[in-house]
């Protein structure tokens, strides 16, 4: 399901010369260096396209794969400059220079000597008069090293004739005799045949499959989706990756278009370890630009404000791309109304197109999948408008307040604010995706180490009671909660949490607002799951503190909340799902407390 996916989301883009994505059997390949020769096979000049390897890119070009392979071997006019001129930044391992570029000699005598083109010719006459004894003193060579020589000729360097605009790996004779190699090599590298299980022909089958690069955690030299390397994932008396049974097409198909989708930071996201990436079945920019802000939030002015802002800036989640404002009011309309928001906002866009969105981890030498979705554009915004109502509440700090709780966000507030590492449980940013995407229930881990960290930090802020909300909505079927408080819940414990509230504002109005410490930081989490040890001790006091505070308004609304709790019962213990209710009926209380009158929800004022 994945392969076919990706294959023709490939077929899709290559199809399109816009995108310039490599055809089967060719791939992007960069190099650093134009070797400029003469017809007679005479160095005429070495140019270098980059200056700072820091700043500097390199230029890059869509050529037939390189032949190169583990040991000493060579690519056909497309190389390292140590291949192709026997040189290395280094006046020394004179020997290794030699047997390296005698390998390249062989390579494109043996390729390009029956060649009728004058890059063919032009090729074969340079290896047989290059003399690699006398590189160093060629004034080509010493005028494009540096000084000391320690960082020369490294990275792959192309041919060019005198004269000429193109390149040799531009050659139509160069690529169709580079091309009939690699064929007969591939021939030759993978001879068992079958049914592919992507294409559906009778075709080679891949052996082994490509590395992919760009997964955060796996291998810097990258590592393969498909991979067997142990004789238990075997069977059938297959070996390696013909179990697998995908032809090298389809192999080369969707390594070189995940391999875009990794390459491209505008479209990825890092959440915890996975990786995700994602697609749809339209080439327009548009529907990439679209699912990245459905997935990730348009722009909140208060993100800077919080850890989170920073901690994105750690885990490269940051990216060039500029929706325009179409996009981002197409965001805004569909996260109030969903799809429908589509129909208001673009009458015309096209609701047909399906996303493709995978989440990828690091598995050893491996890489592991950790969710897949595909569905129709309709039905993806649905989801995420659920996800978007069930995680909005009321924040009175409007400076802290955050319009759309990303994924990201639910992720961090379960790791403590002080801790320098931000590092998230590694099963956890897959299953909140998954859960966000498909509408499906939140992970009993979410709701686990959120109730520790707010236990243990005796902190609650507006992420925290966001995923308390959204787990109570989804997974318990709480419909009663909402956005604000709801002074008419018959809910006892998030009426407990209410009173704790109180409680907590009782103390600080008869101490002036001047503590250091509240019942809050020495009593929460033991009211928070058993209440009757701490309940009646604290009502004590806070009649000692009401009888220092001028007026009636608060023992007022302490009794109001206390009536709800039948027959004032404390419980001895309360379960997770009420300790859950406990904590957002303090967390809402305190923003009504706090809520100045015409800051109320619909203009409706405070008593």
């Amino acid at each position: 399901m994945i392969l076919n996916a990706l294959c023709e989301y490939y077929d899709m883009l290559a199809n399109d010369g816009s995108f310039n994505i490599s055809k089967y059997g060719y791939e992007k390949t960069d190099y650093y260096y134009t070797i400029i020769i003469t017809e007679e096979g005479e160095l005429f000049n070495i140019i270098s396209h980059v200056n700072d390897r820091k700043k500097d890119k390199p230029k890059s070009a869509i050529m037939p794969k390189n032949m190169k392979i583990s040991g000493i071997a060579s690519s056909p006019v497309c190389d390292n400059l140590t291949y192709l001129l026997g040189v290395m930044g280094k006046k020394k391992d004179k020997e290794l220079n030699e047997r390296k570029f005698l390998a390249a000699k062989d390579l494109h005598l043996n390729l390009f000597r029956s060649g009728l083109s004058r890059e063919a010719k032009a090729i074969v006459k340079f290896f047989e008069k290059w003399d690699i004894d006398k590189a160093w003193e060629n004034e080509h060579i010493l005028s494009a090293a540096v000084e000391t020589g320690n960082d020369a000729f490294k990275g792959n360097g192309v041919f060019k004739l005198i004269g000429e605009t193109k390149c040799f790996h531009e050659c139509e004779e160069i690529i169709n005799l580079w091309e009939a190699e690699n064929n007969k090599k591939d021939v030759l590298n993978n001879k068992e045949s079958g049914q592919c299980a992507i294409i559906g022909d009778n075709l080679p089958i891949s052996r082994s499959h490509g590395k992919l690069s760009g997964v955060r955690g796996a291998q810097s030299t990258g590592a393969a989706l498909i991979s067997f390397n142990e004789e238990s994932y075997e069977s059938y008396g297959f070996t390696q990756s013909n179990n697998s049974r995908v032809s090298l097409e389809a192999e080369f198909k969707y390594t070189t278009i995940l391999q875009y989708l990794l390459d491209n930071r505008d479209y990825k996201l890092y959440l915890g370890d996975d990786t995700t990436v994602f697609w749809a079945s339209s080439p327009k920019k548009e529907f990439l630009d679209l699912a990245f802000g459905l997935l990730d939030g348009v722009s909140d002015d208060n993100d800077e404000n919080e850890n989170t802002a920073k901690v994105v800036n750690e885990n490269d989640n940051e990216s060039t791309r500029s929706p325009d404002k179409k996009i981002t009011n197409l965001v805004k309309s569909i996260l109030k109304s969903g799809s429908q928001g589509i129909i208001t906002q673009d009458p015309n866009f096209d609701v047909d197109v399906k996303y493709f969105i995978l989440g990828l981890a690091p598995n050893a030498g491996r890489i592991s999948v950790r969710y897949f979705y595909q569905n129709t554009l309709t039905q993806f915004c649905d989801n995420i408008h659920k996800y978007h109502l069930e995680t909005q509440i009321f924040n009175a700090d409007e400076k802290y307040t955050k319009n759309y709780i990303r994924s990201r966000d639910l992720l961090f507030s379960t790791v403590s604010t002080n801790s320098s590492d931000k590092k998230v449980n590694p099963l956890l940013g897959g299953a909140v995706m998954r859960a966000i995407i498909t509408g499906q229930k939140y992970p009993q881990i979410l709701f686990n180490q959120l109730l520790l960290r707010i236990k243990t930090e005796r902190s609650v802020n507006q992420v925290r009671a966001s995923a308390i909300k959204a787990i109570l909505i989804r997974n318990k079927n709480f419909k009663e909660i909402n956005m604000y408080l709801n002074e008419e819940s018959k809910n006892s414990a998030y009426n407990l949490g209410r009173v704790f509230a109180y409680l907590e504002i009782i103390q600080k109005n008869a101490a002036g607002g001047s503590l250091n410490a509240t019942i809050k930081d020495k009593y929460f989490a033991t009211a928070c799951a058993n209440p009757a040890i701490v309940f009646p001790t604290l009502l004590k006091l806070a009649q000692h503190h009401l009888a220092k505070i001028e007026g009636n308004y608060l023992n007022i609304e302490l009794g109001k909340c206390l009536a709800l709790i039948e027959n004032e019962n404390f419980p001895k213990t309360q379960s997770m799902e009420q300790q859950g209710s406990f904590i957002l009926g303090y967390y809402q209380q305190i923003q009504k407390i706090y809520t100045k009158k015409e800051k109320v929800k619909d203009g409706e004022t405070t008593d």
